[in-house]
């Protein structure tokens, strides 16, 4: 059974500043760049041990053991002995696929950074700040942790294959890598940015401009890849739920996956907190309102002690009502829009807002993961 996380969204009426980059005509990635961690399903990566480093072991192994060892070693081979540290196709397959989501959030992180960064330095090709901006270099970019290229760059060559998805990953790596280095070099060097006539940030900008269109040519259509992927195993994984009779795990599910579908409406009208009462509610009512039946449907299973029974489940684990706290939240959501009310401090979690229903539903994916995965 895959477990369930979280995936970020990009606003897709965030204009990136790409003509700069355009007419600069770069397309490489210099720098010595070297290539190596909504609402989806899969296992956490701990536990996992890349091929790589498995290679690296037993190689330690044989050298330490001696000729003794590497007969030892073949001979286990030759027995059919299985490595317990390589997974099997199955468990392969959950892994990428979480990969895939871990850099599908990570982009999204990368995308953020970009815009940020543009909010306050100009576009063009030699360093300098925009005449309005209100903020100092430097200002809302966060540190990126890298290692989920190299786990995804682990795996875009291994079985079981994603057609679309492995090519791109690979041929994102680069530029992705090179801007996250870039973006890690100017969050730490933001206190020191006027050293040597702006030396640093000048050396900053040039090695991000020489990435960000390649990059962000990839990035957006890695973004949709992901989505279809996602959208293809959660109807594939609730068919299944549904042949089998599993009524609860199935409405648990199918809630999350309409939630889902309901943020990426709104995410796709390029919607937020700070212009929630912009958005047009026509395809989010009949989605709310499939959510509303899924809710209900789920309440009807788990007041079944037979289809409990038939499930392996308790009625502690599960129970009527265990989804009202989410559909108040988008119910409240809905009302603000229909108030034409905007809030007063967008930044706080209000309920309602988008940042409210986030953290409700991720306290439904954990529960998720608790009940039926764990």
């Amino acid at each position: 059974m895959r477990g369930y996380r979280m995936k970020k969204r990009k606003k897709r009426d965030i204009i990136l500043p790409l003509a700069c980059a355009a007419a600069l005509g770069m397309s490489g990635c210099g720098m010595g760049v070297q290539v190596g961690g909504a609402v989806d399903r899969g296992l956490d990566m701990e536990g996992y041990v890349r091929e790589d480093s498995l290679q690296e072991e037993s190689s330690q192994e044989s050298s330490d053991g001696g000729e003794n060892a590497d007969q030892e070693g073949a001979s286990e081979d030759a027995a059919g002995y299985e490595n317990p540290f390589v997974p099997d196709e199955e468990t392969m397959d959950i892994i990428k696929y979480n990969i895939y989501v871990d850099l599908n959030n990570t982009v999204v992180e990368v995308l953020s950074n970009i815009t940020n960064y543009f909010l306050v330095v100009d576009t063009a090709e030699d360093f300098q700040f925009r005449e309005d901006a209100e903020y100092s270099y430097g200002y809302g970019i966060a540190w990126l942790n890298t290692d989920i290229l190299d786990d995804a760059e682990a795996v875009c060559r291994q079985d079981p294959a994603y057609e679309t998805l492995d090519g791109l990953a690979e041929e994102m790596l680069p530029s992705m890598r090179e801007i996250m280095e870039t973006f890690n070099a100017i969050d730490d060097s933001e206190y020191t940015y006027e050293q040597n006539q702006y030396q640093q940030p000048k050396e900053n900008h040039a090695r991000l401009m020489a990435c960000l269109d390649e990059f962000t040519g990839y990035a957006y259509t890695f973004l949709d890849e992901v989505d279809l992927v996602a959208d293809q195993r959660s109807a594939s994984e609730e068919a299944k739920m549904l042949e089998e009779g599993r009524l609860i795990i199935y409405n648990f599910s199918h809630m999350l996956t309409v939630s889902s579908q309901i943020l990426d409406e709104i995410y796709e009208q390029g919607i937020d907190d700070y212009n929630l009462t912009e958005l047009d509610l026509t395809p989010i009512y009949p989605l709310f309102e499939e959510l509303q039946a899924t809710a209900a449907a789920y309440d009807e299973a788990v007041s079944d002690n037979n289809q409990l029974m038939t499930e392996s489940l308790s009625d502690r684990q599960v129970y009527p009502g265990k989804w009202n706290s989410l559909l108040q939240a988008f119910e409240w959501m809905i009302r603000q829009v229909e108030s034409g009310v905007p809030y007063e401090d967008p930044s706080r979690e209000y309920l309602g807002g988008l940042q409210h229903i986030y953290v409700v539903l991720s306290d439904l994916v954990d529960d998720y993961n608790v009940i039926f995965v764990e």
